[in-house]
């Protein structure tokens, strides 16, 4: 595969390689796609997961689900 960069993306690709993040452009690019992948990728599933928790709790009765008014408490009467 070929890719072809220009400006800013360039010039970070170029910078990871003199700064020796990595030896290489492809090296860069992989270290970039697995970087985005542990940030972005990772973070879903743990959401994800910690959202399933929640929702199993909530059906077993070991958490309460609030109301809106009861999550606000005293500042509900600033909501319309």
């Amino acid at each position: 595969m070929n890719v072809t960069l220009r400006g800013r993306v360039r010039q970070i690709l170029d910078n990871m390689v003199q700064e020796g993040y990595a030896n290489t452009k492809s090296e860069a690019i992989r270290l970039a796609i697995l970087n985005f992948g542990e940030e972005h990728i990772e973070e879903e599933v743990m959401v994800k997961a910690k959202l399933d928790k929640i929702n199993k709790e909530i059906k077993e009765g070991k958490r309460k689900l609030l109301s809106s008014k009861e999550a606000l408490g005293v500042y509900a009467k600033y909501v319309k």
